[in-house]
């Protein structure tokens, strides 16, 4: 269990925002400060659960966790932060945040749902924690955080649900969310009107996002340099770009044989076939809600010769053609920035 090292920098920050020093913290818990300026670098779950409370001592705050609201910048998730930062409507920020939830911690899952007039937004942490209802705090206090950050300091949801007792004092909680608040809940989850989810969003930059999602997806396939499919994954992304990809072209710059590479991968009962596809599919949703990619231009980009095949392929992982799959564009009213 390991999270993504330059998230912790937010508490870092909210040491110093009350005259205290961080680096005797970190070092209580195990962490090496320089870490959290380390873009590849990850903490073990254990380490990050010891520094959330020993910060919250520090500061002799039960509050600790809410407050992480004012110190958090989405540039702390890295790539995937400034994928969201570019994002063109909260929905989309959201879609990729539940995608790649498990570069932020390889234990938390975001899924999106909806009810009748809601984007329902719900966080599982499954990891134990010995300070659960700050991490609960710490986790929605930075969702709200990151949506204001790209829809306006004015954005409400329209509730939140915490699984923790409501505290003795909760005025904090609906200063900062300013919506109705459901304490002991049977979840974490917040509740956005979907109009306002679906809202064209100022600043949002389409190839921006595009690119930084592409990092993001090549951080995870380089995630475990000692993994032979991870490896093989980020040599098959390495590859697209300059055409097709095979399986001798992976194996040397892996410095083997397409034999041996054929055996390790079948080990780990996958196959280079297999994960080829498996990147495909992924950077395909990815550059398919790019409206300004053409279908030419992605078929390259995945590696395929011609648009018929790359066409047959999306069939096949999603039941719709490639056309299909790709986002209507919208009315002019959907136009209008968030304020």
């Amino acid at each position: 269990m390991s999270l993504f090292a330059p998230a912790a920098g937010s508490i870092w920050r909210q040491l110093e925002s009350q005259n205290l020093e961080p680096g005797p913290v970190f070092r209580e818990a195990g962490i090496d400060p320089d870490l959290i300026f380390d873009a590849n670098a990850r903490l073990s779950w254990d380490a990050f659960d010891r520094l959330l409370l020993g910060a919250a001592r520090a500061a002799a705050d039960p509050l600790f966790g809410l407050r992480a609201e004012a110190h958090f910048r989405p540039a702390h998730l890295g790539a995937l932060g400034f994928a969201w930062l570019a994002s063109s409507s909260l929905r989309t920020a959201l879609q990729r945040m539940s995608r790649y939830a498990r570069v932020i911690n390889d234990k938390l899952s975001i899924s999106l749902d909806e009810d009748t007039s809601n984007l329902v937004v719900t966080l599982t942490a499954r990891a134990p924690s010995r300070s659960e209802s700050m991490r609960e705090d710490a986790q929605l206090a930075i969702l709200i955080r990151c949506c204001r950050a790209i829809a306006g300091e004015r954005f409400s949801p329209a509730r939140v649900r915490f699984k923790h007792p409501e505290p003795a004092d909760s005025s904090h909680f609906f200063e900062l969310f300013r919506c109705p608040i459901e304490f002991g809940s049977t979840d974490t989850s917040m509740f956005i009107p979907r109009d306002v989810a679906d809202k064209r969003l100022t600043g949002s930059n389409d190839e921006l996002a595009r690119l930084n999602e592409h990092i993001v997806v090549k951080y995870l396939a380089h995630a475990s340099k000692t993994d032979t499919v991870n490896r093989a994954k980020a040599a098959i992304i390495d590859g697209m770009a300059s055409g097709g990809v095979s399986e001798a072209m992976v194996a040397e710059k892996l410095h083997m044989t397409a034999r041996n590479l054929h055996r390790k991968l079948a080990m780990d009962g996958t196959s280079f076939k297999t994960l080829l596809n498996d990147v495909r599919q992924e950077l395909a949703q990815q550059y398919i809600a790019d409206r300004s990619l053409t279908l030419t231009e992605i078929s390259f980009m995945l590696g395929f010769s011609e648009v018929s095949s790359f066409s047959r392929a999306y069939k096949s992982w999603t039941g719709k053609s490639p056309s299909a799959a790709r986002p209507t564009v919208r009315k002019p009213a959907d136009d209008r920035p968030a304020t």
